[in-house]
């Protein structure tokens, strides 16, 4: 049970997406909207065949320069057998939850085996059925030891994870480090939570970073600004859950060698023996269609935190009682509580 979109499905998918692009493209009135939507709508009135399948893919082909294309297609984590997901950007409000429900229908009648997500403000992510942010809590609930093993983990000063089984994940983008804007890709090095995590690694806690975006684009936006004695305490799932890797030694990005092509057996496995870990995740999206619901769900709101800007009707109301707030100063706060009541 690959995590894997096949090659024959991402054909499809990005058909459906880059259609679905297009046409809101072509009947949006860029009056109505700001910044990068009010661009997108110029720009394809002024060249349509700038936005061709072929077109979008391109535009997203470049980890380190894919930012620059407010619409663009990604597939990540690319190999022979399939992709890690896929994402397609560049349809803006109520219209993109729209297009999402028309294509979702389409990959049911088709029975492909892929489910939608919608993240940050204009982008819907494709994963496999199965595949979403829950799916690396879950693993590590139902593989710790073997992954401790794996990752080299020492114990801190303060905290040994092998006693404690003490986890803080994470989302990116509006939780650790700010979210990418045209041209710019923001770092935990400008991170008001920068400090707080550090001292958390250092203490001897785990981290994982759980992003829908690209698994290499997210290691880099994290582990240059840590200090290389933390790393045998950093994970990082990327591509919406498809993939896992821990930092080694040298600050490279390694798989958990069973992650890609067993992490969904494991997760059905009724036989294995789950651990009860000490973990919270923390996110900046309380909707229940947003990326960060399946992890919240996975760790129980109990062991929530959210860290949205403002607690919205549409959120999940049991979300209301680990409320924080704040957004980076959010997890800055909670971090700083956490690990003052760990030491």
């Amino acid at each position: 049970m690959l995590t894997l979109i096949s090659p024959k499905n991402l054909e499809t998918i990005t058909r459906l997406s880059g259609q679905a692009i297009r046409n809101f493209l072509s009947q949006a009135d860029a009056k109505r909207y700001r910044g990068e939507a009010y661009m997108a709508i110029n720009a394809f009135k002024a060249n349509p065949r700038n936005f061709s399948d072929n077109k979008l893919l391109a535009y997203g082909s470049h980890t380190d320069s894919a930012t620059n294309h407010p619409v663009r297609i990604e597939v990540r984590g690319k190999t022979k057998e399939g992709a890690a997901q896929m994402v397609a950007k560049g349809i803006w409000g109520f219209k993109r939850a729209q297009a999402a429900r028309e294509i979702s229908q389409k990959c049911k009648e088709l029975k492909l085996g892929i489910h939608l997500k919608l993240a940050g403000t204009s982008s819907i992510e494709f994963n496999v059925d199965g595949v979403d942010k829950s799916l690396p809590v879950r693993f590590l609930q139902g593989a710790f030891a073997d992954v401790l093993k794996e990752m080299d983990y020492r114990p801190g000063e303060h905290i040994d994870s092998r006693k404690s089984k003490t986890v803080i994940a994470a989302d990116g983008d509006g939780t650790i480090y700010d979210g990418p804007r045209v041209g710019s890709l923001p770092t935990l090095a400008e991170s008001p939570a920068r400090d707080a995590l550090c001292a958390y690694l250092q203490a001897g806690g785990i981290f994982m970073l759980v992003s829908g975006n690209d698994i290499n684009r997210t290691f880099k936006r994290l582990v240059p600004v840590l200090p290389p004695e933390v790393y045998c305490r950093v994970l990082i799932a990327g591509n919406g859950g498809a993939e896992l890797v821990y930092v080694n030694s040298k600050g490279q990005a390694i798989p958990v060698s069973t992650y890609r092509k067993h992490a969904l057996e494991i997760i059905h496995d009724k036989s294995r023996r789950y651990h009860d870990l000490d973990m919270v995740y923390i996110g900046d999206d309380g909707s229940k269609e947003g990326n960060d619901y399946p992890a919240f769900r996975a760790v129980g709101f109990k062991h929530s935190v959210l860290v949205a800007r403002e607690f919205l009707a549409s959120y999940e109301p049991t979300l209301k009682s680990c409320y924080v707030g704040g957004l980076l100063q959010g997890t800055k706060k909670y971090l700083e509580s956490f690990l003052k009541k760990r030491t």
